[in-house]
């Protein structure tokens, strides 16, 4: 059987359970129901390493709510607050959080990145390309299918989705490429962030969305980081998450607090926990239901690493 993709704002009207393009995020910015559209194009979507980019509004509510509790008993309500939200996807749980610490705190600074915020689309007739910063291809929309070419369909799944998407990259795709690096092809980027995030920077200076890669250095630090359901152990390879730690602990101020976590739906109880920069490593001054996946990373001495 054969299994075709939503590719124009007309098929996103009708129910249905097919993959829908991120070449449609631009399009529904206007939309009276953007966040709702926003969440069915990112159901499908993954960045260059294959991760999910979906989020939920409201994700982590009790966990922030007890993280504002205990931020409370580390800085005074007017105290000068710098954060950096890593890997916060399109930003809505960024928003969310900005939103409860604002409540308490007057004097917050608040970064918010993502790894792959952005994509760019080249377009030859019918068909289009995404790629991501590293000109990975990671999106092929060849009507009536759309293809994603960093976690393709399996071919016990999906056979002749298989055969076609094959025939598509050998033959299809190498034109496109050359022709967009020889300029005969320009790019369309298209920001991933949601609405709600991108309106928020916009009208609020304290709130910044940039792009940044965990495995880079930081460019600032911060008195408080946090990382949620991105620090996973299949995420990363162990030397990868030596490297992150590291960058982790040189971003974070003297007694700075890094804060991770995951779970799984909305309002699910996170496993994570909050810790505190020491000279050599991290310590744990609090934990969520079973605690971070990668405690004993954390809590071991750097130096170790």
């Amino acid at each position: 059987m054969i299994k075709t993709g939503i590719y124009n704002l007309e098929q996103m009207t009708e129910p249905s359970n097919k993959r829908v393009s991120i070449t449609l995020y631009d399009q529904i910015l206007g939309q009276p129901n953007a966040a709702e559209l926003a969440d069915k194009i990112l159901l499908w979507f993954t960045d260059e390493r294959g991760a999910y980019k979906r989020t939920y509004a409201q994700r982590f509510e009790g966990f922030d709510q007890a993280l504002i509790e205990i931020l409370q008993q580390y800085y005074k309500p007017k105290a000068p607050i710098v954060i950096q939200d890593l890997a916060v996807s399109d930003g809505r749980t960024a928003v969310d959080f900005f939103g409860k610490l604002t409540a308490y705190f007057s004097n917050v600074e608040y970064h918010a990145t993502d790894y792959n915020p952005k994509v760019q689309v080249l377009e030859s007739g019918q068909t289009k390309v995404t790629i991501g910063m590293n000109y990975k291809v990671i999106e092929i929309v060849w009507p009536p299918f759309v293809f994603n070419a960093v976690r393709p369909d399996r071919y016990y799944h999906d056979p002749l989705n298989r055969v076609v998407q094959f025939f598509v990259e050998k033959l299809v795709l190498p034109k496109i490429l050359r022709d967009y690096h020889n300029g005969k092809i320009k790019a369309r980027d298209i920001f991933l962030f949601a609405p709600a995030a991108m309106n928020l920077a916009k009208n609020d200076v304290k709130f910044k969305l940039y792009q940044h890669d965990m495995l880079n250095k930081f460019e600032m630090q911060s008195d408080i980081i946090r990382a949620m359901n991105v620090l996973n152990l299949s995420y990363f390879t162990k030397e990868e998450f030596r490297l992150i730690i590291k960058n982790l602990h040189a971003a974070l101020k003297i007694d700075g607090l890094f804060i991770t976590g995951s779970n799984q739906d909305a309002g699910s109880l996170v496993d994570g926990g909050v810790y505190q920069r020491t000279e050599n490593g991290f310590k744990k001054i609090w934990q969520s239901g079973a605690g971070s996946p990668i405690d004993e990373i954390l809590t071991s001495n750097l130096e170790n690493k």
